[in-house]
């Protein structure tokens, strides 16, 4: 997770970057012609420098700014808890970058680039105008230190908010627990919470600090089963990897992320990733894809996509929205249908459709569970009572599902994933079918475009792992382009 924080926050801090310095070249080219000219120096800036001119400045500028960041570790997120000492490497970098293009500007005059015999014009780097040129650093530490403040402003915020933060349950006792627990402490915008330790010792503790002791090690995967965790960490102090070796084969399989002290192990499970903790060196075994290029475009588009169909798609909310109303038993009730359910690692979020049942349709789940035609955890049934006479409809047409857009845009979906399960689903799972819920949920998947409520519950399972194992840019597109298809002959829908 470290390392995924570090290339999501870099990559995005070095995208701002490029903008922002882009735009303060066009800000110094205004308070050249807009300020020093007409009120500071009329008699000097007489003339009106053109945009046009500066186009090598757009491209140039933000190399050399975020080239001279970089080398100050700008961009590395576990420097971001003393984010205000960077206004001096701000300065700093601002000032070497406009040296950096002094230079360049020298070396294209030094080529020849001089005025034109026969009109008198002059090339693009002789056109620049000084004024632009000295005022840029100035510019360019204002609105990068602006930046600056208003991201450790954002992070200190979210780290006080708790949001977006990862779960972590503690496996260890000891020295070793209390520095881990430390490190974690003195790190806050790593984004971690310790939420409970595990203790594998023979000690009745009940607290370390403040962290409650929540059980020992016969008792980790229960509580995991149980518990939304994102990561468990080892640390062990007294017990021999024999026996903690079925321990993370079982959090293997549920899907979820492990982490194992270098101190105490040789790596002998598949696909260890090295991590560090600062100097705290750790083996961490990843059941999904580490953030990559691919993953980020992807929850990138997710959002922008979500957004522009929630516009175009408007109108059909609006009349999907007037006909329930209309074929309510009640005007009290109500449009949407919102039921709990479980998202990323388990954890739960409201999942939002048009509803297509009447209200209260949950509580008589118990006397038609006879008419189950899915098998395993799951309910399904061929002409259920329970349905509105609009409902069938937007069911068959899959219109019930589009406001779960409004999910995708929070983040809390994605476009293409596993379906989320209710937490009453989950808690029947096997142990293998849990690692479904190690990928973000999505509106559609293999199961939807593979023929749906006709596949059996194991073969739903197993079709979300194989999506899970393979994920790729291009399965995404073909099981979007596949869902069109299957929304327009309303394959599979009950």
């Amino acid at each position: 997770m470290i390392k995924e924080r570090q290339f999501v926050f870099s990559r995005v801090n070095m995208l701002a970057d490029v903008v922002l310095c882009a735009a303060c070249v066009a800000l110094a080219h205004f308070f050249r012609n807009e300020i020093l000219g007409p009120y500071f120096f009329p008699n000097t800036l007489r003339s009106l420098s053109h945009l046009s001119d500066y186009q090598w400045l757009f491209v140039a500028t933000p190399a050399f700014v975020v080239f001279f960041l970089a080398r100050k570790r700008y961009y590395d997120v576990t420097q971001w808890r003393y984010g205000k000492k960077f206004l001096g490497a701000i300065l700093t970098s601002s000032i070497q970058a406009t040296i950096g293009l002094i230079v360049v500007a020298f070396f294209f005059r030094s080529k020849g680039h001089y005025h034109l015999p026969q009109t008198g014009e002059t090339s693009d780097a002789e056109k620049v105008s000084r004024a632009v040129i000295l005022s840029l650093p100035v510019i360019l530490t204002i609105v990068l230190s602006a930046k600056t403040l208003l991201i450790h402003f954002f992070l200190k915020r979210q780290q006080r908010s708790r949001q977006n933060r990862r779960s972590l349950l503690v496996v260890g006792s000891g020295d070793t627990l209390r520095h881990f627990i430390k490190l974690i402490s003195d790190h806050p915008l790593w984004g971690y919470d310790i939420v409970g330790i595990i203790d594998d010792s023979n000690r009745e503790a009940r607290f370390v600090g403040e962290i409650p002791v929540v059980g020992n090690l016969k008792t980790l995967i229960p509580y995991v089963e149980k518990n939304p965790i994102d990561e468990v960490v080892f640390l062990p102090d007294r017990i021999p990897l024999s026996e903690l070796t079925p321990l993370f084969e079982q959090c293997e399989e549920m899907g979820i992320r492990t982490r194992l002290s270098l101190n105490f192990f040789r790596p002998s499970i598949a696909k260890p990733v090295l991590d560090l903790f600062e100097n705290y060196p750790v083996v961490s075994y990843f059941p999904t894809r580490e953030m990559n290029a691919a993953l980020m475009f992807k929850y990138a588009f997710d959002r922008v996509a979500a957004a522009v169909l929630l516009v175009l798609l408007s109108p059909i909310f609006l009349i999907t929205a007037i006909l329930i109303k209309l074929t309510s038993e009640s005007w009290r009730d109500p449009i949407f249908y919102g039921q709990t359910r479980c998202g990323l690692n388990g954890k739960p979020f409201t999942c939002w459709k048009f509803r297509s049942m009447k209200v209260g349709a949950d509580k008589e789940v118990d006397k038609l569970r006879d008419k189950n035609l899915m098998g395993g955890p799951v309910f399904k049934m061929k002409d259920d009572p329970r349905i509105t006479p609009i409902g069938k409809f937007i069911r068959k047409t899959s219109i019930d599902e589009l406001p779960q857009l409004w999910n995708v845009l929070r983040g809390e979906m994605s476009l293409v994933g596993p379906r989320p399960p209710i937490p009453s689903e989950v808690e029947k799972y096997d142990r293998w079918q849990r690692r479904r819920l190690s990928m973000k949920p999505g509106i559609t998947c293999l199961w939807q475009v593979s023929g749906r409520n006709k596949l059996p519950f194991d073969v739903w399972m197993k079709l979300d792992l194989e999506y899970i194992d393979n994920w790729s840019l291009w399965l995404d597109f073909k099981i979007l382009l596949k869902t069109v298809y299957v929304v327009a002959t309303g394959y599979g829908a009950m």
